[in-house]
């Protein structure tokens, strides 16, 4: 049988704060991270970028983008970050216009102290939106993990939507095609930037996507037979042989996870729907097949797993198995 891995991730926020020792004064010194990147959708000119940290909404630094929509930026912070664009403008690809950016551009980036890229664009926002929506707190591992998903149902296999720089000119790279599709959807199906970054599809709505899509992507990158298949928030994964049930099991995942030279607490919650009444426990093999490699968090080690038959509300991930 098949399952359906939900990835409706919302996010345990890890905030870590480092400080160095200062000098002879008895001052400190607060940590740097440099952020820089670009806004792309073309390049998006004369935007507001913000950079707030992801565990408080606090605004660590700000800065504009260059007429290509270059940015960077010294932000005395380390930890989770949240970049937006906002405002500014950029040739429409599909038109050929000048439009206004109305609709903010998202990225979730680890500010490590030291050198960190933030490419923000339609495609960084949406990943957000599936991974946070509008209640999330967000977290740098969280959002890669459905950034990874994001960028191969787009075929984008391999590229990091957060680090790679879309190009429209010269040698254009299939990002750029990707955003260049983007508009041109937009265009055909007279729908606006906003509803597009802000809206989860469900499977129906996938569907209808991944046709409509298609059509956009071949039409403004001719000689192109290219199809998608878009799952929205969903990962289809087969042969785990179970499944089908009416029960439901909340799982609980403690632990603790590494990065960056930091280990820090991990609590993570999940809800797991379709398996067999009353098998909501640690001897049920499905339920440990679902979760594995399902922790949203690269370096998690030491992992404990509470069971119980109630779900906790905004889980990490929702599991329905099939």
């Amino acid at each position: 049988m098949r399952k359906n891995i939900v990835l409706a991730l919302t996010a345990t926020a890890v905030a870590v704060i480092v400080a160095a020792c200062g000098g002879d004064d008895g001052s400190s010194a607060v940590v740097t991270t440099t952020i820089s990147g670009s806004a792309v959708k073309g390049p998006v000119s004369s935007a507001i970028v913000t950079v707030r940290s992801a565990a408080t909404g606090t605004v660590v630094g700000t800065t504009t983008t260059n007429a290509t929509g270059v940015y960077s930026l010294n932000v005395p912070f380390t930890g989770d970050v949240i970049v937006e664009v906002s405002g500014g403008g950029y040739v429409d690809e599909a038109t050929g216009t000048s439009t206004t950016l109305s609709t903010p551009l998202r990225v979730v980036l680890n500010a490590n102290g030291g050198n960190v890229t933030g490419i923000v664009t339609p495609l960084t926002t949406m990943a957000y939106t599936y991974a946070f929506g509008t209640t999330g707190t967000p977290t740098a591992s969280a959002y890669n993990t459905v950034a990874t998903n994001l960028a191969t149902q787009f075929r984008l296999t391999g590229v990091n939507l957060a680090s790679t720089v879309p190009t429209f000119s010269g040698s254009i790279n299939e990002y750029g095609r990707v955003l260049a599709a983007v508009s041109k959807y937009l265009q055909l199906n007279g729908t606006t930037l906003q509803a597009l970054l802000t809206t989860t599809f469900n499977t129906a709505q996938s569907a209808q996507f991944s046709t409509a899509f298609a059509t956009a992507y071949n039409t403004i990158n001719p000689g192109s037979a290219v199809t998608f298949s878009f799952n929205g928030n969903t990962l289809n994964v087969s042969g785990t042989g179970g499944g089908g049930g009416t029960g439901s099991c909340g799982v609980n995942v403690q632990g603790t996870v590494t990065a960056n030279g930091f280990t820090v607490p991990l609590n993570l919650d999940y809800c797991i729907t379709g398996i067999a009444a009353s098998s909501c426990n640690s001897s049920n093999g499905t339920l440990s097949q679902a979760l594995s490699g399902q922790q949203g968090a690269s370096g998690a080690a030491n992992l404990v797993y509470t069971y119980s038959p109630t779900c906790v509300a905004n889980p990490v991930a929702t599991i329905n198995l099939q």
